[in-house]
């Protein structure tokens, strides 16, 4: 059995053999077995020679989240996601194909949802959340990474309304606010936004105002 890079399937072949010498080689109609194709297939992904378009960048994200979650909250007992685990995520994925077309459009996240037990699961989108909506009622995307706190970035008017510090967690993990122009290009990385309003942002309104003049500034 092997991966056909022609045909881009996982094919069972019959080969005559003198020795280490193929004498010949001859493709039968015989089906994979399940396992040892998705072992194949999954090997080809990890290789980037078959792409999962559901493996997103947030998916990846959601992978972050995992590892965060298993580092900062160890009374959850989460298993953080290894290379190791990830090849077990993708093999697993990969089960029940046999060629690279009926991957393409595969869905990704019931595996790895499966990774977390049902209780994690039902702290997860609590403790370490996608997005937090702020005291103004905007609606803000959480960025998390594996060596840093997670950070929040928005724009300086979708801050109006908001200060102090925010923390995730029930309070457990501080996060940074990155604050940006109208040009979504960062102006500071501050963990305290009452300390941004009274000491950064008179410094900068005016040349942003300047620039920006049909944003709101107050």
């Amino acid at each position: 059995m092997v991966y056909d890079e022609s045909t881009r399937r996982v094919v069972v072949r019959k080969e005559r053999r003198f020795r280490d010498l193929v004498l010949e080689i001859k493709p039968t109609a015989d089906t994979p077995p399940e396992g040892e194709a998705a072992a194949l297939l999954a090997r080809e992904v990890q290789a980037g020679r078959i792409v999962l378009t559901g493996w997103t960048e947030a998916v990846e994200q959601w992978i972050t989240r995992v590892n965060c979650l298993a580092k900062w909250f160890p009374e959850l007992e989460v298993a953080p996601i290894t290379d190791a685990g990830r090849a077990a995520l993708i093999e697993q994925i990969c089960l029940g194909a046999y060629g690279a077309r009926e991957l393409k459009d595969k869905p990704v996240m019931p595996v790895l949802r499966d990774w977390l037990t049902q209780e994690q699961l039902a702290v997860f989108d609590d403790y370490l959340p996608e997005r937090i909506v702020m005291a103004n009622g905007r609606r803000s995307h959480i960025t998390y990474s594996q060596d840093g706190p997670p950070v929040l970035s928005a724009r300086i008017q979708e801050l109006y309304g908001v200060e102090g510090k925010f923390a995730l967690g029930r309070g457990r993990v501080p996060v940074k606010i990155e604050v940006l122009a109208p040009n979504h290009r960062p102006i500071q990385v501050t963990d305290d936004l009452t300390a941004f309003w009274r000491d950064m942002y008179p410094k900068v309104k005016a040349e942003l105002s300047r620039k920006y003049p049909r944003h709101e500034w107050r």
